[in-house]
C-alpha cells in the first residue's frame, strides 16, 4: 500500500511543478517528561483537552487531508509525543493511509506504547551517551537504565535499522559516540548524530548551547571517520556542517519550512511560518489555508527570511530545505539517508 500511496504522492507533486507541501510536524503535546539542558520544553502536564472527541475527530480529518493533498510523511512531535494518549491511534490511522510516519521520543514511555510505535516507520530514541552519569547530566534525571530496557523490548516487535538513535553532540559527549555506535551496530540501529543548536520558539531563547569555529571542524571530522567505521549504522548530512558553520539560514540558504513542512499544533491548528514562529494560524480545511492570501504571503517571503529565522539551525527545517534549495544536496541527502555516502 505504501508503494502506491507514494506513487500517488508522487504524481500529484509532479503535476503541481513541485509546489505542494510534502512533510508534516506535528507536535501531539508541548509538554515533556525530560528536562534536557539544552531544551526548552520540560513540564508534564495533563492532557484531558487533547483527547476531547472534537480534537481527535479534527486530527483524523487533518491526516485524510494530507493524503488528499498528497504529503509524504507525517513526524510526531513535541515536547514528548507520548504524554498524548491519543498519538498512537493517529500513528495507526496514517501508516493505514499508507503515509511514512516518524516520531523522536526520549524513550521514557516506549514500552508502555509498544504495539503503537511499532507501528512506525522510523522510531527514533533520543540518547546522547551510553555514560549514566553524563546522559543524567545532559537530560535533566538519571533515566538511562530504563530507556535502554525499553528499547530492547520494543525492538523484539520491530524491523532490523528501522529504529534510529538521535545523539545532540556537542564536545562534551563527542568521545561517547564510538560506544553508542557500537551499541547500534550489536542492535541493528541507525546512530543519527546532530550538532547540538539551539531552540528558537516565539523569541525565547535558551543560554547558547552552539558549537563555534574550531569546535565545529572538530565533531565533523569525528563524525566522518565515526561513518567510516560503521557505516551500515551511522548516517549524518555532511553538508549540514557546511550550513552549520555559515551561520544557518540566511540569504544564501533560506528556510523553506513555510512551502515545504505543514506545522501542526495539538489542536490540530495549522501555523505558519514554522513550528517555532506564528504569524497565522487557521483550523480551515487545508487546501483552503494554501490558498488563502495569508499563507500566500507568508510563503512569498520564505526566500528573504525574517528576522528570528537568522541563525536558525533546527534539524528539521534544515532537511525539508536541503531538499528545496538544491537539486544536488537533494541527491546528496537521499545518500546519506540511506547511509551510501
Amino acid at each position: 500500500m505504501k508503494y502506491s500511496y507514494i506513487a500517488k504522492c508522487g504524481l500529484k507533486h509532479l503535476t503541481s511543478g513541485f509546489k505542494l507541501p510534502y512533510m508534516v510536524m506535528f507536535e501531539t503535546t508541548l509538554m515533556c517528561n525530560m528536562f534536557c539542558e539544552y531544551c526548552i520544553f520540560g513540564e508534564e502536564g495533563k492532557f484531558n483537552d487533547l483527547q476531547t472527541r472534537a480534537v481527535r475527530d479534527r486530527i483524523f480529518k487533518r491526516i485524510d487531508e494530507f493524503c488528499d493533498m498528497g504529503i509524504f510523511a507525517l513526524s510526531f512531535s513535541g515536547g514528548e509525543p507520548l504524554l498524548n494518549p491519543s498519538t498512537c491511534d493517529y500513528i495507526a490511522y496514517a501508516e493505514e493511509k499508507g503515509m511514512w510516519t516518524s516520531m523522536p521520543t526520549n524513550g521514557l514511555l516506549i514500552r508502555k506504547y509498544a504495539d503503537g510505535v511499532a507501528r512506525l516507520g522510523m522510531l527514533e530514541v533520543s540518547i546522547d551517551s551510553l555514560n549514566v552519569q553524563r546522559f543524567a547530566k545532559r537530560r535533566g534525571m538519571d533515566a538511562l537504565p530504563k530507556i535502554i530496557a525499553n528499547l530492547e523490548f520494543v525492538l523484539t516487535k520491530r524491523k532490523p535499522f528501522a529504529t534510529q538513535i538521535n545523539a545532540a553532540v556537542n564536545l562534551e559527549n563527542l568521545e561517547d559516540l564510538p560506544e553508542l555506535a557500537e551499541f547500534c551496530k550489536q542492535h541493528n540501529l541507525v546512530l543519527h548524530p546532530e550538532a547540538v543548536h539551539n531552540v528558537m520558539r516565539g523569541g525565547e531563547l535558551l543560554p547558547d548551547a552552539e558549537l563555534h569555529g574550531a569546535e565545529i571542524d572538530k565533531v565533523e571530522m569525528f563524525l566522518r571517520e565515526l561513518r567510516a567505521a560503521y557505516p551500515k549504522n551511522v548516517r549524518f548530512y555532511s553538508h549540514y556542517y557546511a550550513f552549520y558553520r555559515n551561520g544557518g539560514f540566511g540569504p544564501r540558504f533560506p528556510c523553506r519550512h513555510p512551502s515545504k513542512l505543514i506545522s501542526m499544533k495539538p489542536d490540530g491548528s495549522i501555523h505558519l511560518p514554522c513550528a517555532f514562529k506564528t504569524l497565522h494560524q487557521s483550523q480551515a480545511p487545508l487546501k483552503e489555508i494554501f490558498a488563502s492570501d495569508a499563507a500566500k504571503q507568508i510563503i512569498a517571503q520564505e526566500t528573504t527570511l525574517w528576522d528570528f529565522c537568522n541563525g536558525c539551525k533546527i534539524g528539521c527545517p534544515y532537511e525539508v530545505s536541503a531538499f528545496t534549495n538544491s537539486p544536488m544536496l537533494a541527491l546528496e541527502s537521499g545518500l546519506n539517508f540511506l547511509r551510501i555516502i
